[in-house]
């Protein structure tokens, strides 16, 4: 498969300047592993302005004894001191010597590894003969085990230091696309952007190595991730699952993974989550997402695809989270509430670290599915955030289902509170608990300090979690959320 060169244009404009100086100073390219400072390097010199007398000299490491990597350079045995210090003025001159008045372009990749006194030698060829010397190293940060290598040039006077920055969403969809033979699917080359950081490596690795390009499917005219369950699809989406990856991802992918859909579940923006959580599912990490996945798939009105995510992902899983997915997705999705409440209750009975959290998730479930209408009795949550919200938002649902709506005012403005400490682990909950707050304060007739918090929250702005308030309202079954235009007008 071709793999597109894309770009990267600062960089090359820097150094096609670099050409047409009269004494250029050395350019240095610092990158992480994979960001492509090789490729960008070989496209450099592919499109710089060479000059009729200059020639291209590429090194390379080849160890660190003392002018290793100008082997090719120098004859043999040309070493005759007992320090190699004394040579690099000597071994300069051979060079230049031999390149019979030409000018040296000296184009050295992973520099950071080479001896330092082939380093030197590059460094007295500017200085004496005017060659333009290009190097690539690694920017990792991490201090070298002896002298740096690189010293000599990175204080050199006029030296050009450029970083290589990850690549944008946009390059990632144009090297998709070119290496695809077609457009893809804007959600799906963010999330893949996503998983890889935008480090071109990683990048290739997904796509050519692992067999991404397999996966990514045409639909419509463009190329898409299909689900990676067997699933009924949305409109407009593939519906046959893609085949397994290679093998599992690599370390650096799974961290690009995981805070990318932490990311996107933080901003409740559900379709990247989507987006993300199936990439995360053919990379073999689904285990680390099927919670998230399982509820952004219900929010989403996904029921069976959400059920279907923890059974294939999820397993025999038990934590916490699971089972309260689990009782959930049984709960509200598929209205299967004593299934729910087994869930939770024999949870709570085998662990019993997390026993209050499940009992008051368990409460809550009841609660809001009207299962319950008596006012719960709940331990006290102590330090656990989890319990307290799932406490305070019982209790709201509880007294606001008995009309006190001010009581319940009281109990949803303490889990807000707390909702907005959760954001991480539980996004959708401060939304919901948004709209009960407004649904409260109008039966209160505090038509005031509603319309306060529907000030922006009824507008849609993006992130406040509107669309998960009435993804939640549907799940429910009940009416719309009140009506708040018309109200607050």
């Amino acid at each position: 498969m071709a793999w597109p060169f894309v770009g990267r244009t600062e960089q090359l404009d820097r150094i096609r300047t670099v050409f047409t100086e009269s004494r250029p100073g050395p350019v240095m390219l610092f990158g992480p592993p994979g960001m492509g400072r090789s490729r960008l390097l070989t496209e450099a010199l592919g499109r710089a302005p060479l000059a009729e007398n200059d020639v291209v000299l590429r090194l390379e490491p080849a160890g660190q004894k003392p002018f290793a990597a100008l082997r090719g350079l120098l004859p043999p045995g040309f070493i005759h001191s007992s320090s190699p210090d004394n040579d690099v003025t000597g071994a300069a001159d051979e060079i230049a010597g031999r390149l019979s008045g030409r000018r040296p372009v000296i184009a050295f990749d992973d520099a950071h590894l080479a001896d330092p006194h082939s380093m030197r030698v590059l460094r007295h060829l500017r200085g004496a003969y005017g060659a333009l010397v290009l190097v690539t190293a690694a920017g990792t940060g991490a201090l070298p085990h002896g002298p740096d290598p690189l010293d000599c040039l990175r204080y050199d006077l006029g030296t050009s230091t450029l970083r290589l920055p990850p690549l944008s969403p946009d390059d990632v969809s144009r090297i998709l696309a070119d290496a695809l033979g077609g457009p893809v699917r804007s959600a799906t080359a963010a999330a893949v952007h996503a998983s890889t950081g935008g480090n071109p490596g990683l990048l290739h690795g997904m796509v050519v190595r692992d067999r991404l390009a397999d996966a990514l499917v045409p639909h419509d005219g463009v190329h898409q991730l299909a689900p990676a369950v067997h699933v009924p699809a949305r409109r407009g989406e593939p519906a046959s699952a893609p085949p397994p990856p290679s093998h599992l991802a690599g370390e650096p992918v799974t961290g690009h993974v995981t805070e990318a859909v932490a990311t996107a579940w933080r901003e409740l923006v559900l379709d990247q989550v989507d987006e993300l959580c199936r990439l995360a599912a053919w990379q073999g990490l689904g285990g680390l997402v099927a919670p998230v996945w399982a509820m952004v798939l219900l929010l989403r009105g996904q029921v069976a695809a959400s059920r279907q995510v923890l059974d294939t992902h999820a397993g025999t899983d038990d934590s916490p989270r699971v089972v309260m997915t689990r009782a959930m997705v049984a709960g509200l999705g598929q209205r299967q509430v004593a299934v729910a409440d087994a869930l939770l209750v024999d949870a709570a009975h085998l662990d019993t670290r997390h026993r209050e959290r499940l009992l008051a998730c368990r409460a809550w479930l009841l609660a809001v599915t009207g299962t319950s209408t008596a006012a719960p009795d709940l331990a006290d949550p102590g330090d656990d955030r989890e319990t307290a919200l799932f406490s305070r938002a019982a209790q709201a649902v509880a007294a606001q289902a008995a009309g006190r709506a001010s009581e319940a005012v009281s109990h949803l403005r303490r889990a807000l509170a707390v909702a907005d400490c959760l954001r991480g682990e539980l996004p959708w909950f401060a939304p919901y608990l948004t709209a009960c707050l407004i649904d409260a304060l109008l039966l209160a007739g505090r038509i005031s300090e509603a319309t306060a918090e529907a000030a922006d929250f009824h507008a849609g702005r993006r992130g406040c979690g509107w669309s998960v308030a009435v993804a939640f309202d549907a799940l429910l079954a009940k009416r719309q959320l009140a009506p708040v235009p018309e109200v607050l007008g």
